[in-house]
């Protein structure tokens, strides 16, 4: 890693803030300002009765520069509905670069998932810096266009890359000459932001749910602000030790679908209907004659056609979706038959309408999920990607390192492009900690395979590992009702042992079979 230029100001910030929870005089809170109307409300039709109040907490962008600039982060408080001294459960989001704060927020604490909740205590979303609903927000809106715009202007995939990087380079360079400061947006200073937000909502102590990359995140917290934490959750995880973030993908994608493999051939069903490892190989040789020709609708207009090339990343990009969800995942081999069946033709007809809806998808988008430029200096600060050699190819096969070798190379142009300074190697050590912690994971996992969450729990003297074998990524987002009764007993008793009766109910509904019937019915 290259030396981290404000390693000294970090550890001052840390020895300072570690020592107020040893007696030290508190610094004084970072301000709140209101926001009203709030960011987002509850559908009109909802039947409960939300109390809740939004607003910024601002913090400093750079700790170690008094007087500095200052950094805005949304927040959203769902209100307890009782009086309560409770400690808040807050929640932060994935990506990075991700938001929690949208209206299906509301959603989530209906009465039948985390509802109850709210009985005992408040609940705090908090964005992290440079993400939707914090000021700046560092996004960069041509790019998430840019899919569109390379098949509409005809680039070849140098050219598009070549635009890529030239879209970034204009709004890191847009951001930077209005004086902000991109090394200061890495996960030591999000988890202070998280101490600050706090601070200054008036709470001594809180619960923190992370999800995705927000579990990351948590471990950061917990190691560097464990004083104020009653409890952990850890939502879809991975371990700090990982020195890049594309040295898993292939062995992660390679494991899933070899998960994929093992549950097809336990389903009588399914293991009579399709051989995986055969569909995927079968898939990959369609490709050994080049790319493949086609064309697809847009479903807006079905008397309109879009040629289209589509090639074998295309095919990978598209099993690693399917893998990110459960009806995906159990209806992909059906998928995979149904495009091998009449070769080349099959092939480009299914991946073409795949693809371009996902090209008339960017076309009319506002914008992204995802941040991009907050995400880059994240992802580029922690752990950089310097080359597509750092993907671990022992053990991985064809398809998982197309798709990773994908990933690599634009993470690569990302780093080259942001230029911020790495986090010290400290921060790639496994936490070690006794702060009760549950750990959350789906056996369908593509992203954060159980194993990573394992080696997560390895270090945590009083963690829970709580694995859902219908689960994919995320379970709240997911909305697994098993995992938020486990969630609200969590919180109730942190250090008491989790039932996990409702495992019981959590079965794989079954796989697509070739005659469109389920296979467990």
């Amino acid at each position: 890693m290259k030396p981290y230029l404000a390693m000294v100001c970090v550890a001052l910030a840390g020895a300072v803030l570690h020592g107020t929870a040893h007696g030290a005089k508190a610094p004084r809170a970072p301000r709140v300002e209101p926001v009203a109307p709030c960011f987002v409300v509850p559908a009109p039709a909802t039947k409960v009765d939300y109390r809740y109040d939004c607003g910024y907490v601002v913090v400093p962008e750079n700790r170690a520069i008094a007087g500095g600039r200052t950094v805005k982060l949304g927040f959203l408080r769902l209100r307890a509905r009782t009086q309560t001294r409770e400690p808040p459960l807050f929640m932060l989001a994935g990506g990075p670069g991700g938001s929690l704060i949208v209206p299906s927020l509301f959603d989530l604490f209906q009465p039948e998932f985390l509802g109850s909740v709210l009985d005992r205590r408040d609940v705090v979303v908090l964005d992290q810096r440079g993400t939707r609903h914090t000021v700046p927000h560092l996004d960069c809106p041509g790019f998430h266009a840019l899919s569109w715009r390379g098949y509409d202007e005809q680039l070849s995939a140098e050219a598009r890359s070549a635009l890529e990087r030239r879209l970034l380079e204009r709004c890191v360079d847009g951001f930077r000459r209005q004086g902000i400061d991109l090394s200061q947006y890495n996960s030591v200073a999000l988890a202070a932001d998280v101490d600050d937000a706090r601070r200054a909502l008036g709470y001594r102590r809180i619960f923190y749910y992370g999800a995705s990359y927000g579990s990351q995140l948590g471990q950061h917290v917990m190691r560097d602000f464990p004083a104020m934490l009653d409890g952990v959750i850890l939502d879809g995880t991975s371990a700090l030790s990982r020195k890049s973030w594309v040295e898993d993908r292939a062995i992660d994608v390679e494991f899933s679908l070899r998960q994929l493999d093992t549950l097809c051939r336990e389903d009588e069903k399914c293991r009579a209907a399709f051989d995986v490892p055969a569909l995927i190989e079968k898939g990959l040789s369609l490709f050994e004659a080049g790319p493949i020709k086609a064309s697809f609708v847009d479903p807006k207009a079905p008397d309109k056609t879009y040629p289209i090339e589509v090639t074998r990343d295309d095919f990978a990009a598209m099993v690693y979706e399917k893998l990110g969800y459960k009806i995906g995942v159990l209806s992909l081999p059906y998928f995979l038959e149904l495009l091998a069946k009449d070769g080349r033709a099959s092939m480009g007809q299914g991946l073409a309408q795949w693809r371009g809806e996902r090209l008339l998808a960017a076309r009319d988008a506002p914008g992204g999920e995802l941040a991009t430029v907050m995400y880059m200096a994240v992802v580029c600060s922690d752990d950089p990607v310097r080359s597509p050699a750092e993907v671990i190819r022992e053990g991985a096969g064809k398809l998982p390192l197309l798709f990773a070798d994908t990933v690599a190379q634009e993470l690569v142009r990302m780093c080259e492009t942001v230029e911020v300074p790495s986090l010290p190697g400290a921060t790639d050590v496994n936490v070690e900690s006794d702060i009760p912690t549950l750990i959350l994971s789906g056996r369908l996992d593509a992203q954060t395979p159980t194993f990573r969450s394992q080696e997560v729990a390895g270090t945590l003297r009083s963690a829970q590992l709580v694995v859902f074998p219908d689960g994919t990524h995320v379970q709240v987002g997911a909305v697994n009702t098993c995992a938020m009764k486990i969630i609200a007993q969590f919180l109730k008793n942190p250090r008491a042992k989790v039932a996990t009766d409702c495992l019981r109910d959590r079965r794989l509904p079954g796989f697509v079979l070739p005659d469109g019937t389920i296979s467990r019915q």
